[in-house]
């Protein structure tokens, strides 16, 4: 390949990563009333997404639109009810990586909130022999290309670790295997570590 061919089609793929962002920031207007501006959310029961890697929103979304995995309801501002799976499966192809590229690229800022410093610590004792090997440093680290969960917001923990216990949200089953090996007081302090989002 020449050089001008492959500046050609360098180029060609910037020009894409950039409409896709643009693109995505205007789709994401819509994602707003849940999960806030730049995906950071301000609401407890939702969760902050801006700062995901691309892989891991549209891994997410992916998920959503196969219907395997299950979303609540929410109610918009305007009365009316929806949910992920309806959201995602009106969304094109395109459209999901615009909206991964556009999230991507916010910057991930976790929620200060109160914690048990000594539970946190505990709890990443606990992760570290349990969790970090597929959730590093606490489930900080965006490039394990899977959902942040240092500095979440504690009820949306909460009701997810809720809903595994359930059964009620799949996880894989090298996930699952580790997951049945905590006790209550494991899980929580799991959670209290990513509330603490590693400031302890």
């Amino acid at each position: 390949m020449t050089t001008r061919a492959l500046l050609q089609l360098l180029l060609a793929g910037l020009a894409h990563a950039c409409f896709g962002a643009e693109n995505g920031a205007q789709l994401a207007q819509q994602c707003n009333e849940c999960h806030g501006a730049g995906g950071r959310s301000e609401n407890p029961q939702v969760p902050s997404i801006g700062g995901f890697t691309e892989f891991a929103i549209m891994d997410l979304l992916e998920l959503y639109a196969s219907g395997q995995r299950p979303a609540r309801p929410a109610q918009l501002a305007d009365g009316t009810e929806t949910d992920m799976n309806a959201i995602v499966r009106s969304l094109a192809v395109d459209e999901i990586e615009a909206v991964a590229i556009y999230y991507s690229e916010q910057q991930w800022r976790p929620h200060l909130q109160a914690f048990d410093a000594a539970l946190a610590r505990r709890g990443a004792v606990i992760h570290a022999r349990k969790c970090a090997k597929c959730h590093p440093k606490g489930g900080s680290v965006p490039e394990a290309d899977l959902a942040i969960t240092a500095g979440q917001w504690r009820e949306y923990l909460e009701t997810e670790f809720r809903n595994f216990d359930a059964g009620t949200r799949p996880m894989t089953a090298k996930m699952q295997r580790k997951y049945e090996t905590l006790s209550a007081a494991d899980k929580q302090a799991i959670i209290e570590l990513y509330v603490s989002a590693g400031d302890f």
